[in-house]
């Protein structure tokens, strides 16, 4: 192969690696965020109502429509998964880093500006929001294509009308994507470079009124119409969420005034080691700084960094992806740095601590597994130390193929393959993480229920809500005194009947012999099963939740009665058995399981604040065995949970009869 062919090859093979890194996500959708956008563009298109936003049936002005019109799109185009969910995201990622490219090569050259797209795709915090469905992509999106069409216009100068009417619609199109900010951003960084440069004078020459025309034009349509159709939009929308969340702490997100600069440091790993071991190398040039600043390129990207930085820093409600907008710029400004290096020698320097960095990830995720639940539940399922050794490899080739061509004085590519193989580690660990049903709540609740329910059986949420399970059950799930302050409006202001039931009803329908499903807190399980008074089946459990329903269904009774008439267990015998061997012990669940095929009558109970589990094999009760509780085992694929059941008040003695009983014997 030729190396003109090679040179045409390689940016190709990288692009579409590149692609399918930030573009791919196997697995169900996290809870708050993406639960809550997917269902608000689920809503919108079961209604064909894209004026007012709804989640789970209830009126939700929280944001503007952008990202949710997008999301729904791509429902419409590529299915109701988290693929067509997350198909908008690959597009606003692919789209922030072509922006910065095209921004590297005004300011910089074609080798900078591909250092820049390498730094900003390969930073922990926009790789982990390329696969995570919020607003704040969409909104870095438009913030970045208003600046580089500043800079256009700037570069064009008279001639650079054009370029400012795109900007006015760029700016609007971050107004439609997360309201006021999508303005204040890029009119902070405008604001800022024209006073570094001394260039006021260029602000007289924007096509003021055709660009607030095209602004208006496009963003004031839908604010007008959700007016139209909501009269308490306006005082909600820009007071309670954009006043109050930015003066206040009613939102109840505070953080430190250093809190940007830690979500800073981690978000741009591993790109951020390299600022302490630059700084040591060759001190910060103070002297020289303020003129520096002056010149376009610092004085743009600078102006885009520290405003937005300190203007997060002020605002009293603070979350991690916030300062997303300004990720292009610090990218833009590594690379220049990162270039200036290498020109001078220290490739292995800058491609060794990146590395490292994952070495030092998975050895201390391998040494505090034990001391976090999370950890403890990977590493009984036998992923924590392979999860561990599988980064620490990769981290290994991306050292060594990295370094191996910058030798060859090929610096750009080997950035780019040991940015693609630090990227395919972190693709691992959330791939392996992110497909525990035990972790993956809400898909995992929303495919049991899809098996067991028969002809609408309604399904509620007991002072809880998981955000995504109306997404994947494609309705209304009803919620029963539920704590969030994202329903708040909607309760206030319009929602669907079935979305807020009172609990006395709820009660009583769990109560009756219709059979009923509910997502509930596992803190809140033994409450609720007091106050209806008999025996909840336990269908799923994860971390925080547990499924349950009222009534065992007639394919799992049917397998019931059969296993305990094939073999002959006596329930009662082994209940004193369990008892004898864990004295002390409290009952929470008994349940009867296929362990590799064979019927196993399996108890969990705490002892404590230890968490047990109690096997007896029902062909043969002698061989009774006692381990840790395995929640997330438990709950893997391939299990097979005949029976779950969570004793009701009263003594264990009526288990035997319940048992038989929800078998239809």
């Amino acid at each position: 192969m030729d190396r003109s062919l090679r040179s045409r090859l390689w940016p190709f093979l990288g692009s579409c690696a590149l692609l399918l890194l930030l573009g791919v996500s196997p697995w169900g959708l996290w809870e708050r965020d993406e639960g809550r956008y997917a269902d608000v563009a689920r809503e919108m298109l079961a209604r064909r109502d894209f004026i007012t936003p709804r989640i789970n049936g209830a009126v939700f002005l929280d944001k503007p429509p952008l990202v949710y019109w997008v999301t729904a799109a791509s429902l419409a185009l590529w299915g109701s998964d988290e693929a067509g969910a997350r198909f908008g995201l690959t597009l606003f990622a692919a789209g922030i880093l072509l922006v910065t490219r095209r921004i590297g090569l005004l300011l910089f050259d074609r080798r900078r500006a591909d250092m820049a797209v390498i730094v900003l795709a390969s930073s922990v915090g926009f790789f982990a929001a390329s696969h995570v469905l919020t607003l704040d992509l969409g909104l870095a999106f438009f913030v970045s294509l208003t600046l580089l069409f500043f800079l256009k216009g700037v570069r064009a100068g008279p001639q650079g009308s054009g370029s400012y009417l795109g900007m006015f619609a760029a700016i609007a199109g971050g107004v439609l994507t997360k309201g006021p900010i999508g303005a204040v951003l890029p009119a902070m960084t405008i604001a800022c470079f024209l006073t570094l440069r001394q260039e006021w004078w260029r602000a007289r020459g924007l096509p003021w009124v055709k660009g607030t025309v095209l602004f208006f034009a496009i963003a004031m349509p839908w604010y007008v119409a959700v007016s139209m159709a909501n009269p308490e939009f306006v005082r909600y929308f820009f007071v309670h969420e954009h006043l109050a969340r930015f003066g206040t702490t009613v939102h109840r997100h505070q953080g430190a005034w250093y809190y940007y600069l830690a979500v800073a440091a981690a978000g741009l790993m591993p790109w951020s080691l390299l600022l302490p071991m630059r700084l040591f190398r060759r001190p910060w040039p103070f002297r020289g700084f303020p003129a520096a600043l002056r010149q376009e390129a610092p004085a743009l990207l600078w102006s885009w960094v520290l405003p937005g930085f300190l203007f997060f820093s002020v605002a009293q409600s603070k979350l991690p992806l916030y300062i997303l907008p300004l990720f292009p710029a610090v990218a833009l400004l590594f690379a220049a740095h990162i270039d200036r290096d290498l020109r001078q020698g220290s490739s292995r320097a800058i491609l060794f601590w990146p590395s490292m960095l994952l070495v030092i990830v998975g050895a201390g995720v391998a040494v505090l597994r034990h001391r976090h639940a999370e950890w403890e539940f990977m590493d009984r399922a036998g992923m924590a130390v392979p999860l561990c050794l599988l980064v620490t490899a990769i981290a290994a080739g991306a050292l060594l193929a990295g370094s191996f061509l910058a030798r060859r004085g090929a610096h750009v590519a080997g950035m780019a393959v040991a940015a693609l193989l630090w990227m395919a580690a972190c693709f691992a660990a959330i791939t392996v993480i992110g497909r525990v049903n035990f972790f993956n709540e809400t898909k995992h609740f929303a495919a049991i229920l899809s098996r067991e329910r028969r002809g609408g059986e309604p399904v509620f949420a007991y002072q809880c809500y998981l955000r995504g399970l109306p997404f994947y059950l494609r309705e209304t799930v009803g919620l029963v005194s539920p704590h969030s302050d994202d329903l708040r409006f909607g309760r206030e202001h319009g929602h669907d009947p079935d979305t807020f039931p009172d609990e006395a009803s709820f009660l009583a329908l769990f109560a009756g012999e219709r059979r009923v499903f509910a997502v509930v807190r596992q803190e809140d399980l033994q409450a609720l099963q007091n106050q209806v008074g008999r025996a909840l089946y336990i269908l799923a459990r994860s971390q925080s939740h547990v499924l349950v329903s009222n009534r065992l269904g007639a394919e799992r009774a049917r397998t019931l009665l059969a296993l305990l008439d094939s073999t002959g267990f006596d329930v009662q015998a082994a209940l004193d058995r369990a008892i004898r061997a864990v004295p002390t012990a409290t009952i929470d669940m008994i349940g009867i399981d296929r362990q590799d095929g064979e019927p196993t009558c399996t108890l969990r109970a705490s002892r404590g604040g230890s968490r047990l589990e109690i096997n007896i094999p029902m062909t043969q009760p002698a061989r009774l065995t006692v381990a840790q509780d395995d929640p997330a085992g438990e709950e893997a694929d391939g299990q097979d949970h005949v029976l779950r059941l969570a004793p009701p008040p009263g003594p264990l003695a009526d288990l035997p009869r319940l048992i038989r009983s929800a078998g239809g014997g």
